[in-house]
């Protein structure tokens, strides 16, 4: 069984994340894939983020520089004070965050960032929606970044290989850690996620302590699946994540980012939004096939 390992879940969880933070601690290479709102991998940007802690428990400072094809690079810094960033972007035991906007708001954009951790390995992925008059949200792009800490070492790249069906059918099973909006104490409980292929329809059971769902994907094309507002996508590098099309003003929304890490051990990290549009959690599972 996958365990959160030194997790500390008796206090708020804001006391814990400057040494969940730590874990991003390095310089890390990869580079940033764009996807089309239809899953069309559209370009590579190479990318070096830079995270250090430049005066200890109380400062870090994080540099990113991205190197478009046939353009200058470009590069942004963000500063980071104890005990960490804004209640919106929240840190887990393994390394794992998420950020995105505390409220879906009508007119203007709305998105999330996913990140996951394994040893000197790291997958982000970033959905960014745009606002329409009507108030509903409209998905503009969905971007990949795959991610080396820099160890002194040659690195392997990411295969470019799409992840398949048979990749994820089956039960899974683990542990979760649910980080609430409200900073409460965090809570810890367990994972149920089974896929079946059934006659060209793909049925996908998600249980946790929080939520209970049962959906049926049909096919759009090899690497979507689509039921009703919510689509399934397979991506390069092993990875699924949800996508919204559109997503209309006053309907939940449950973005999800998994990463297959071995034939029967992934990581699946999830963000919840109501109706009224405001974020109400994060959760990280960490589970085996069974």
């Amino acid at each position: 069984m996958i365990q959160f390992a030194g997790s500390s879940i008796n206090d708020p969880w804001h006391d814990e994340q400057w040494q969940y933070i730590r874990k991003n601690i390095g310089e890390w290479h990869g580079w940033f894939r764009q996807f089309s709102p239809e899953a069309v991998w559209e370009r590579d940007t190479p990318s070096t983020l830079t995270l250090r802690e430049d005066c200890l428990n109380q400062h870090m400072t994080l540099v990113l520089k991205r190197t478009p094809e046939g353009m200058p690079t470009q590069t942004m810094e963000r500063d980071l004070g104890f005990p960490g960033a804004a209640p919106y972007l929240c840190f887990f035991p393994t390394g794992a965050f998420s950020q995105g906007a505390p409220q879906r708001r009508p007119w203007s954009s709305f998105g999330a960032e996913f990140s996951l951790l394994s040893e000197q390995r790291r997958l982000r992925l970033v959905q960014l929606y745009k606002g329409t008059a009507n108030g509903d949200h409209v998905l503009e792009y969905v971007t990949l970044i795959p991610e080396y800490r820099s160890t002194g070492r040659s690195e392997r790249t990411l295969p470019d290989r799409y992840l398949q069906l048979n990749d994820f059918l089956g039960t899974w099973r683990g542990e979760s850690l649910y980080l609430p909006a409200t900073m409460v104490t965090p809570q810890l409980g367990t994972s149920y996620w089974q896929a079946q292929d059934s006659e060209a329809e793909l049925v996908i059971s998600d249980k946790t302590f929080i939520h209970e769902a049962v959906q049926s994907f049909q096919p759009i094309d090899p690497h979507r699946w689509q039921a009703g507002l919510v689509q399934y996508w397979l991506l390069p590098g092993n990875v699924s994540c949800t996508v919204y099309p559109q997503l209309p003003r006053n309907h939940c929304a449950r973005l999800e980012f998994c990463w297959y890490l071995l034939p029967h051990r992934r990581q699946r990290i999830v963000r919840d939004y109501d109706e009224q549009g405001n974020w109400i959690g994060t959760f990280l599972s960490l589970e085996t096939r069974v």
